[in-house]
């Protein structure tokens, strides 16, 4: 059985998605981003967790660089924001420091999962105050027990 909850930018094709194959066949064909997003998806499915994909575009009141910030997933039941991220670079911190910053409340909501952080990776989180879990170990654990995972 899957739970999924449709989004406004759930069920069509995704233009900036990497390519046909990042798609998670077994919820309706939503195309990611990644494969990281998708194998997200897919563990969130093997759970039984309800989700939605980029539901929401946050804004920052910034006139220069990055002015926005859309988490990959929401968890209604959970009432959690959720980012996939392969790896964390300048820019993917410098929104999270932003988001923190403009929307503290939904900040505190907010998991990353982070594919095999570096011990600099995972000061930094630390420092800024964000939940995370290691992506390469939900991938040990259940990777070979989830269908199309890539």
């Amino acid at each position: 059985m899957v739970f999924i909850v449709r989004s406004k930018t759930t069920g069509w094709k995704n233009p900036r998605a990497i390519s046909k194959n990042r798609r998670c066949e077994d919820d309706g064909g939503v195309y990611f981003r990644s494969s990281v997003e998708a194998n997200i998806a897919r563990y969130f499915n093997f759970r039984g967790v309800k989700w939605e994909y980029e539901p929401r575009e946050f804004v920052f009141p910034v006139n220069r660089g990055i002015r926005s910030y859309r988490p990959d997933f929401y968890l209604p039941e959970e009432d959690k924001w959720v980012e996939a991220k392969g790896w964390l670079d300048r820019e993917s911190m410098t929104r999270l420091r932003r988001f923190k910053k403009f929307y503290p409340e939904e900040f505190g909501k907010l998991v990353v999962y982070v594919q095999s952080p570096s011990q600099k990776v995972i000061t930094e989180l630390i420092e800024l105050g964000c939940e995370f879990v290691s992506y390469s170990v939900i991938e040990k654990l259940f990777g070979s027990l989830i269908k199309n995972w890539e």
